[in-house]
C-alpha cells in the first residue's frame, strides 16, 4: 500500500507469465479432450493402421486387402489423400472403399448414402455443398492431376464429424486419377463377439511382412497423440518459466527495496518486541500477497483468453472447453511457493539490522 505502483507492476510480470501458460494448458486439455471425443464418435473400427510418420508416409494397399481376408476381421478400410483443383484453387480430398470406410468410421448423411459412391462420384460435406449450393445428383467441375477436368456427380452429403475432411472419392475414381496410390492411414473393425486378442493377432501377422507399418488400438493411439500435446506443451512451459523467473527476481528486488525505505520503521517494530522470526515471517507474507495476487489475475487473464482462442477454434475441430482445475490450482500454490523463496532473502537481511543503528536512521 506504501508503493502501489511499484508493487502493482512486481505483480502484473507474474501475472503476464502465469496468464500464458494458464492459457496454453487449458488450449492443450481441450485440444486432448477434443480429439478424444472425435476418435470414441467417429470411429467405429478398434484399430488404426500408419506409416513410420503417421499421416505423413504411406504403405501399401496390399496390406489393407490382406487383413480384409484374415477371420475375424469385419472390414478394413484404407484412406489416401490427394488434391485437385476447384475454381483454380488446390483442394484436398480423401479416397476411399465407400462399403468398408462406412463401416469403420461413423458418417451421418443428410442425403443420398455414401454406399452410392460404389457407381462414382464425389461424397462432400454439408458446409461445402450449402456454400456451393449444391445437392445429390448435381455435378462438381473437379481437375485432377492425372486425366484432367473430370467433372463428377455428388452421391452423398454428409454431416462434419471433423474426421472425414470435405471432399470423399472412391477408390475407383482414385485410382484413375492419381498415381500415388499409397494409404496414409487404414481403420480395421473386427467381426462383433471376435476376442480382441484373436483380431490383433490377424492384424500383426499381415504386419509382419511390411516393416514400417504401426498398428495401435483406440487407447493406444490416444495415449500417443496426447504426449505428441504434451511434448509440445513443455516446450511453452520452459519458455514462459523465463517469464516466472523474470517476476521471481522483480519480487526480490521490490521487497528488498521495501526493506531498505522501512530500516527506521523495522528498527522501531524491533524495539518494542517483534522478534527476527516474526519480522521474517512479516517479509513472507508480503512477498505471498504480491504473488498470490498476480497468480490470481493471470489466471483470470489466462481462463479468459483460453476460452475465447478454444472458442474460435471450433471450425477447427477443437470443440470442446476443459478447465484443468486442478493444475491451475497448483499454479496458485507455486506462486505462493515463490513468494515464499523470494522471501528469504530480504527478510534474512531485515532480520540482521542493527537494532539501535535502524532506529537511528532517517
Amino acid at each position: 500500500m506504501r508503493i502501489p505502483r511499484r508493487t502493482a507492476s512486481t505483480a502484473a510480470a507474474l501475472m503476464i507469465g502465469l496468464a500464458l501458460v494458464s492459457m496454453v494448458t487449458i488450449m492443450a486439455a481441450s485440444l486432448k479432450a477434443s480429439f478424444t471425443g472425435t476418435l470414441e464418435r467417429t470411429v467405429a473400427a478398434e484399430y488404426i493402421l500408419s506409416g513410420p510418420a503417421a499421416g505423413q508416409t504411406g504403405f501399401s494397399p496390399e496390406v489393407v486387402r490382406r487383413i480384409a481376408r484374415e477371420p475375424g476381421i469385419e472390414a478394413a478400410a484404407g484412406v489416401r489423400s490427394g488434391t485437385f483443383k476447384l475454381d483454380g484453387r488446390d483442394r484436398t480430398l480423401q479416397g476411399v472403399d465407400p462399403v468398408a470406410y462406412d463401416r469403420a468410421i461413423r458418417t451421418e448423411t443428410t442425403s443420398g448414402s455414401l454406399a452410392d459412391l460404389a457407381r462414382g462420384g464425389v461424397a462432400i460435406r454439408e458446409d461445402v455443398a450449402k456454400e456451393r449450393g449444391l445437392k445429390v445428383g448435381d455435378t462438381l467441375p473437379m481437375a485432377f492431376p492425372v486425366g484432367g477436368s473430370d467433372p463428377r456427380p455428388v452421391r452423398a452429403i454428409y454431416e462434419d464429424n471433423e474426421f472425414n475432411g470435405s471432399y470423399l472419392l472412391p477408390l475407383a475414381d482414385f485410382q484413375r486419377h492419381y498415381a500415388d496410390q499409397l494409404d496414409l492411414f487404414a481403420f480395421v473393425k473386427a467381426e462383433p463377439g471376435t476376442p480382441p486378442a484373436a483380431s490383433r493377432a490377424a492384424i500383426d501377422r499381415v504386419v509382419a511382412g511390411f516393416p514400417g507399418v504401426q498398428v495401435r488400438d483406440q487407447a493406444e493411439f490416444k495415449r500417443e497423440q496426447a504426449q505428441q500435446i504434451d511434448q509440445i506443451l513443455v516446450l511453452f512451459y520452459v519458455l514462459l518459466a523465463l517469464a516466472v523467473v523474470i517476476a521471481f527476481i522483480g519480487i526480490i528486488n521490490t521487497l528488498a527495496l521495501s526493506v531498505l525505505e522501512r530500516v527506521r520503521e523495522i528498527g522501531l517494530l524491533r524495539a518494542v518486541g517483534m522478534t527476527r522470526g516474526q519480522l521474517r515471517a512479516m517479509i513472507r507474507w508480503e512477498a505471498v500477497i504480491i504473488s498470490v495476487l498476480g497468480a490470481v489475475l493471470g489466471l483470470a487473464v489466462g481462463v479468459f483468453f483460453g476460452w475465447t482462442v478454444v472458442g474460435s477454434l471450433d471450425d477447427e475441430g477443437i470443440t470442446e472447453f476443459v478447465l484443468p482445475v486442478g493444475t491451475l490450482l497448483a499454479m496458485v500454490a507455486a506462486a505462493g511457493a515463490v513468494g515464499v523463496v523470494s522471501a528469504i532473502l530480504p527478510g534474512r537481511r531485515a532480520a540482521r539490522l542493527d537494532v539501535l543503528r535502524a532506529i537511528a536512521s532517517e
